[in-house]
């Protein structure tokens, strides 16, 4: 590279150890305008030129263009706005509108759900308890049965008989729902407590053991 009569040649430009014949030839070669190199010769910035993103090609929805300003005016949006979806990884949305934070899909028990939302719907539970199973790193727990935990439970008696918990006891005595004497417990349901004294006396007549006519509902210890 020299000078002629007072006017600058830029030939034989090296470039992170390729020489190139020309500013042409360099610019081709990297992805840059003609322009670029030789402001890069001036500026002493050979080193970085060609790195930057935004003069390489970029695919978005598997077309290709030539520069982050091609697709940013092939799509009707602002370079800025490819450049920001190029950092954070979601090119696919660039010009479709779609504006906000990309929903994060939920993998549970082999199952491939597009939001949290959608995975507790799936399992009929509410989002909270899926972020808790992934916060503590066992997703798949939520799709497990529960197990019953005799350190967590009370035991349950009626009259003679005695259940390891309320659930045992539902179970026992028929009801389809597990919960059925915890909520007539909780709630202090005559109707519910009715049932369970008929369905405890058929169980003692089975089973064996004695439930009071009029007996309280809920005894534990």
């Amino acid at each position: 590279m020299g000078a002629v009569m007072g006017k600058r040649l830029y030939c034989d430009i090296n470039v992170r150890g390729t020489v190139y014949a020309d500013a042409n030839a360099a610019a081709d070669a990297l992805g840059v305008t003609a322009g670029q190199v030789r402001m890069a010769v001036r500026r002493g910035r050979l080193d970085t030129l060609g790195t930057r993103p935004d003069f390489r090609p970029v695919t978005i929805r598997g077309v290709t263009y030539d520069n982050f300003s091609d697709a940013a005016r092939a799509l009707g949006v602002n370079p800025n706005t490819v450049r920001a979806a190029y950092r954070n990884g979601t090119l696919h949305r660039v010009g479709t509108g779609r504006v906000g934070p990309e929903p994060m899909r939920v993998q549970i028990a082999g199952q491939v759900f597009d939001n949290v939302h959608a995975a507790a719907k799936h399992f009929g539970c509410c989002p909270h308890t899926i972020w808790a199973a992934l916060a503590d790193g066992d997703p798949d727990r939520v799709a497990r049965p529960q197990r019953y935990n005799p350190w967590k439970s009370k035991r349950f008696q009626i009259g003679t008989l005695s259940f390891p918990s309320m659930r045992a006891a539902s179970r026992a005595l028929g009801f389809k729902d597990e919960e059925f004497i915890a909520k007539a417990v909780k709630r202090k349901s005559k109707r519910g407590q009715e049932r369970i004294m008929v369905a405890a006396m058929h169980y003692a007549a089975k089973h064996g053991g004695s439930v009071p006519v009029f007996g309280a509902v809920g005894g534990s210890r």
